[in-house]
């Protein structure tokens, strides 16, 4: 077998990229889950949701204090210029998925006139998915670029704790 054992329990420990790999997946979930949530309502609250798309609706200082108080809960353990560097990283990414936010409030509003005409244009409908579709795999780009950033700049240990708080909140 290909992997290190670990000689204390005669067990294979994972290798670091499987383990890097599933910490990038892990966050990829939930900000694809928020983000999906928000785009896909247009701003409106799920049941059993929080108000995610209203972050997004924030002016630029909430923003960035919001991002500061998610960094500092989820960053544990980590030196104040990991934890700003991990800031600036998020605020970026949300400075640049806001433009995305507007665009897909518009779309869901298109979706809807379509959706409410007399007559159900359904090449308009198929147009409007697909633009959706290469909309999303922007920004789904944009938010693993950010994580693999915010990734480099945090240690395996520190990512580990990171995705064990993740897994924590999450169920």
């Amino acid at each position: 077998m290909n992997t290190p054992n670990d000689s204390s329990t005669g067990q294979a420990a994972p290798a670091p990229r499987a383990k890097r790999r599933w910490i990038i997946a892990a966050v990829l979930t939930v900000v694809a889950g928020v983000a999906g949530a928000s785009f896909a309502t247009g701003g409106q609250m799920l049941p059993g949701h929080h108000r995610h798309a209203e972050h997004m609706a924030m002016d630029p200082a909430a923003m960035d204090a919001h991002i500061d108080k998610f960094v500092e809960q989820l960053t544990d353990g980590a030196s104040p210029d990991q934890k700003a560097r991990v800031a600036a990283i998020a605020k970026a990414a949300v400075a640049d998925l806001r433009p995305a936010h507007a665009q897909f409030h518009a779309a869901h509003a298109h979706a809807h006139e379509l959706l409410m005409a007399p007559v159900i244009d359904r090449a308009a409908l198929e147009q409007l998915r697909a633009a959706q579709m290469q909309q999303m795999d922007l920004i789904s780009r944009r938010i693993l670029l950010a994580v693999e950033d915010a990734a480099d700049v945090l240690t395996p240990e520190q990512r580990a704790r990171f995705a064990e708080h993740l897994k924590a909140r999450m169920h």
